[in-house]
């Protein structure tokens, strides 16, 4: 597969997986219930599913974890349309250890988290920089960082000289530097944003210059993410906003339950969702109940 075409195929809804864990231990990973979960999304039309990631609880996941859950996905999309892209800590020892590994398993891109100190942005961004060449220059990988830490529109440029950075996935808490960014760097990267259904203004992101978001709902919603993504390529505003009106209601009882709402979605439509890891909290019967009246109002069967 080529550079340009990986780049294309980037230009998409980016689904955020979350990772299951057996009913019996917590501290045990569910592949079966993975393997089902990520098969339901390449049926529904998702193009690119991200494993491991923020969604899918990196924070309590071992290096081990993270490579079978890279397995696990690469098994089940073999041969077909979606792209798989595993997640790589901001950790530099693991990031070095895991990258090689995933390249050899068949990925081709992945989602690389940037570094902390003491949990703090490091105070000299050439450090994260340097983390991003030592990372690049481990394994083949093209590698999509994850701006959670609100870089400026120049170190952005700077990262763009790294040969093996392909795109950035930024969550647009700086939005005005994100857009900065594009207009110094253009074509030379993928722009991944991300979506804000309450009050929505993806619109205005892809206007300004992104070809594609990350969703969580897409996990047990798909349709509504894909659509908006559609929209967005026909420039159909006036649906984007009418899109994004439907899902601010799910957006709010995330707001209010965290991410343990997107497992309890899948539990409800039938795959395999299950509880959080700490310090994440799972959703209670109220939270429960009124993502299942959400879900009856969006017309997603339920069991």
């Amino acid at each position: 597969m080529t550079r340009s075409n990986l780049r294309r195929r980037l230009k998409a809804v980016h689904a955020y997986a979350t990772t299951p864990f057996s009913k019996a231990d917590l501290y045990k990973l569910d592949l079966e219930g993975l393997a089902g979960n990520l098969g339901f999304l390449i049926e529904a039309g998702v193009e690119v599913i991200n494993v491991g990631g923020g969604t899918g609880e990196i924070e309590a996941l071992t290096p081990s974890e993270l490579e079978a859950i890279c397995r696990t996905a690469l098994d089940v999309a073999q041969g077909g349309k979606t792209l798989i892209t595993p997640t790589l800590p901001g950790n530099a020892a693991v990031a070095l250890e895991l990258a090689p590994r995933y390249e050899q398993m068949g990925a081709r891109v992945a989602l690389a988290m940037p570094p902390f100190v003491r949990n703090s942005v490091p105070e000299h961004l050439d450090g994260v920089l340097d983390h991003y060449r030592h990372v690049a220059a481990a394994s083949g990988l093209l590698l999509l960082p994850y701006n959670t830490q609100r870089w400026p529109a120049e170190f952005v440029q700077r990262l763009a000289e790294i040969d093996a950075i392909v795109g950035v996935k930024d969550p647009c808490h700086e939005p005005h530097q994100l857009f900065r960014a594009i207009r110094l760097v253009g074509d030379r990267l993928v722009w991944i944003g991300n979506k804000r259904h309450d009050p929505g203004v993806l619109h205005f992101r892809y206007q300004a210059g992104i070809e594609g978001f990350t969703a969580g709902f897409v996990n047990f919603a798909p349709r509504f993410e894909l659509e908006l993504h559609q929209a967005a390529l026909k420039q159909e505003w006036p649906v984007m906003v009418e899109l994004q009106a439907q899902l601010a209601p799910l957006e709010r009882l995330r707001n209010r339950y965290g991410d343990g709402v997107l497992k309890a979605g899948l539990d409800l439509v039938g795959l395999c969702g299950g509880r959080v890891r700490p310090p994440r909290v799972d959703t209670d019967e109220e939270g429960r109940s009124e993502l299942a009246a959400e879900l009856e109002r969006l017309n997603c069967p339920q069991l």
